[in-house]
């Protein structure tokens, strides 16, 4: 790619995340893109805070919600490369009360038979009471009448993820997130990356939105408290969607992926994770990825976040906003990085 291309196609990228801002699609956003572990776009822009007219930075911290799960899959993973837990390990083996079949592997792919998102209130509950342990929580959902038989329906949800993170737990003594920290976060240098935090973080974390006819509504998250946003200090933690991170942390932890495990990770289960779990199922997930053509692989959450691998250009991306229902522009901005990687 010659620089006038380069120049030229960084301008159509970042053209793109002002017009979507200026359209009111988002209220504001960051993309990042690393290829060969090199930053090659980094741009923000809108509003973090609207009312409060502080602008969008990329350096600012993101509530991460479901794209939280790659990270704890593969935090999860460290114990089956050290011989600790098997992916076919039963889910019994640990919960001597749960009533399927269900292994490790299908709690990671959301096929376990545990019941996913579209549930009734009172089942989703059970893992948002942040006043509780992971370990109370996990105990609770395996003691639920399986929703599907295992293996015979995708149904995405935290439920089983939490599950998962509990059984971590009893493997090792450790509270998940302190396991998380052990594992990934800390040997990858992801320095703002928590689940918990006792420092008020609320100065760097963008205001949540959300749509109210023309206007930009701000509205919690899960993890907000009165008069602050961030993570608690302590409580319950929420597995497969409690993570907060930046985009420079986001893109260590690709480039970990793009490396075929590193240190951390051996390369076959690298490959497992990437690799289709649902069987015979329309719906293309692997262990916490979401399967994309191609060979490329990513993840989204319900606040608006976007980690998006692809191997063919060894490369990643970040898309980061704050936005309750932004799959649209999500999307969108996931092809406008595949046009700047490919020159097309």
């Amino acid at each position: 790619m010659n620089l006038f291309l380069g120049l030229l196609l960084m301008t159509d990228l970042g053209g793109f995340l002002e017009q979507a801002v200026k359209n009111g699609d988002v209220p504001g956003a960051v993309i990042v893109v690393q290829r060969d572990g090199k930053t090659v776009f980094s741009e923000a822009a809108g509003f973090a805070d609207r009312e409060g007219k502080v602008p969008m930075r990329a350096d600012n911290i993101f509530m991460m919600a479901s794209t939280s799960k790659p990270l704890a899959a593969t935090a999860i993973l460290t114990l089956v490369d050290r011989k600790k837990l098997s992916l076919d390990d039963p889910v019994a083996k640990f919960y001597p009360a749960f009533q399927g079949k269900s292994t490790v592997r299908q709690l990671l792919s959301h096929t376990s038979g545990i019941f996913g998102n579209k549930t009734e209130a009172s089942r989703m509950n059970l893992i948002r009471d942040f006043r509780q342990p992971l370990a109370q929580a996990a105990d609770a959902v395996v003691r639920q009448p399986l929703a599907y038989e295992p293996g015979t329906q995708y149904a995405y949800g935290g439920a089983s993820f939490c599950v998962a993170g509990a059984i971590v737990e009893k493997i090792t003594g450790e509270e998940f997130d302190v396991f998380a920290d052990r594992v990934l976060f800390r040997p990858l240098g992801m320095k703002e990356t928590v689940y918990h935090s006792a420092e008020n973080l609320s100065a760097r974390i963008p205001k949540l939105y959300k749509r109210d006819g023309a206007n930009w509504i701000p509205a919690p998250t899960v993890m907000d408290r009165a008069g602050q946003r961030g993570p608690r200090p302590t409580g319950f933690i929420l597995v497969p969607g409690g993570i907060y991170s930046t985009a420079d942390d986001l893109l260590k932890f690709a480039q970990l992926h793009l490396d075929g495990g590193g240190k951390l990770l051996s390369q076959s289960l690298v490959e497992e994770m990437h690799r289709k779990q649902t069987g015979a199922l329309k719906e293309n997930y692997g262990l916490g990825w979401q399967l994309l053509p191609n060979g490329a692989f990513g993840h989204g959450g319900a606040y608006g976040t976007y980690l998006y691998i692809d191997p063919a250009h060894n490369a990643a991306a970040v898309i980061l906003t704050q936005t309750i229902g932004a799959a649209e522009f999500n999307e969108a901005a996931r092809k406008q990085i595949q046009q700047f990687l490919t020159g097309e």
